[in-house]
């Protein structure tokens, strides 16, 4: 029998069809009148897919890489469910169609990895028990490299060399965990904190640490060993997959940082330093309008300085920048409304760059408050356009998703008398490349309009 699927709201009971649910709905339910499924996105290339029923064309979700949707429950049997993105021009790209066999009392995960060229669509199937003060656990593997890891665990604030080794994790292999201190009630985990360790297999050498993992719920959890992407991309990190769209991501403990920054003025060369604590970095002096290439650093707190190498007096020291494990950060100095110098600073996107973009916009132009920055394909208009990014103050950066194309970027201001003042525009500029995009919408002396848009990337 093949089950009609039909999207309902969270929390919404249809008497057939498949229906959102959430991780809290696993306490006291009872699985066996219902098949279940979820979609977990582990391709590190793709583009947002998502998930749709056949039948009634009806969207249950989309999930971008290291991403998931809902849990979706349904009538026992066979469901055709259809795989799709939206391409530059809004058109639906199929990706799969596939027939899935949801069985009673079953969740289904449907796991998109490898190549986005070229995808795998794996369906990883296990029963769903009721729990009790316990969790269960499933492992896998995603990573491009295809790497088999060692996995360890130990209870909360305990070193690695009380970790216990669960099992080796392979590539695509799905995998229950089992629990090394069981109790009289359970073989399940106990419900608490931990921390997450892995290693080459057969090796005791730590490649990957956990901060505290807090495992709170009564349910099955799946661990899903993957690549880092963006503008980091130096590692492993580990997602816990429950039965919502909210994915918890791990980055290892020990994962390094890294950072760029960008001088805006436009006839000033500024030395910059960022210096951690009890270590000084060397100073770098950045050219006008002049941008440095990513430096990799330990993550830390950091003391940011930045001095003009014409004006002494033009100067500020010690700032504060946090650079966390796995981030990426951007770093801009620029002159605030009473022209001192003064800098700006923000997370770069960890998602992967190739067919969706997550462009960050600056405004640090001091005369306009809430500048919009309108990007207008060639067949738009400003009004037509699709893609906005609405109301920027200045020394404020905000960000929005573009599919890859050409834009011509616009930056308006609208005064008090909703009259439209164009600061300024660019040529057709293709934002079509795997980099980390920022706009930054600046004063020029040079520009007709004593403005200009610089692209970074």
């Amino acid at each position: 029998m093949r089950s009609k699927v039909s999207l309902a709201l969270m929390g919404v009971v249809l008497a057939t069809g498949l229906t959102a649910c959430s991780s809290s709905d696993d306490d006291n339910q009872q699985f066996s009148n219902a098949a279940y499924v979820q979609f977990y996105n582990g391709s590190s290339n793709s583009a947002q897919t998502i998930m749709r029923g056949t039948e009634e064309t009806q969207v249950l979700g989309g999930a971008s890489y290291g991403d998931s949707t809902s849990l979706f429950s349904a009538e026992g049997g066979f469901t055709e469910i259809e795989f799709y993105r939206t391409d530059s021009d809004d058109e639906e790209v199929i990706i799969e169609t596939r027939e899935i066999d949801l069985p009673t009392g079953q969740k289904t995960l449907v796991m998109l990895t490898g190549d986005f060229a070229n995808p795998t669509f794996n369906e990883f199937r296990f029963n769903r028990e009721e729990l009790e003060d316990h969790f269960r656990l499933f492992a896998v593997s995603v990573t491009d490299d295809q790497t088999s890891y060692d996995l360890y665990m130990s209870d909360s604030g305990a070193p690695f060399s009380a970790a216990n080794l669960l099992g080796t994790v392979n590539y695509e292999s799905f995998e229950e965990q089992t629990f090394w201190a069981p109790d009289n009630d359970s073989e399940d985990f106990d419900e608490g904190s931990y921390t997450v360790y892995l290693t080459a297999p057969g090796s005791q050498d730590v490649i990957f640490e956990s901060d505290t993992i807090s495992f709170q719920f009564d349910t099955e959890y799946v661990l899903v060993i993957r690549g880092s992407t963006g503008a980091l991309q130096s590692g492993v990190e580990v997602d816990l997959v429950l039965n919502s769209s909210s994915v918890s991501n791990f980055d290892d403990i020990n994962a390094s940082a890294q950072y760029r920054i960008y001088n805006s003025l436009d006839n000033d060369a500024v030395t910059v330093s960022l210096d951690g604590n009890g270590d000084t970095n060397p100073s770098v002096e950045l050219a006008a309008n002049a941008k440095t290439d990513f430096t990799e650093v330990e993550f830390g707190d950091y003391r940011l300085s930045a001095e003009s190498t014409t004006d002494g007096a033009l100067a500020f020291n010690n700032r504060l920048v946090t650079l966390n494990q796995g981030e990426s950060k951007a770093i801009i100095i620029y002159q605030d409304e009473t022209d001192a110098l003064t800098s700006l600073s923000f997370n770069e996107s960890t998602q992967p760059q190739v067919f969706d973009k997550q462009v960050a916009a600056v405004n640090l132009v001091s005369d306009f408050a809430d500048v919009d920055l309108y990007f207008v394909r060639k067949d738009e208009t400003v009004e037509s356009a699709q893609f906005l990014i609405a109301s920027i103050d200045p020394g404020e950066f905000k960000g929005v998703t573009l599919p890859s194309d050409f834009y011509e970027l616009v930056a308006v201001f609208d005064d008090n008398e909703d009259t439209q003042i164009l600061l300024d525009r660019t040529e057709l500029i293709g934002l079509n490349e795997e980099q980390n995009y920022i706009i930054s919408i600046e004063e020029s002396e040079t520009s007709p309009t004593g403005y200009k848009i610089s692209v970074l990337f």
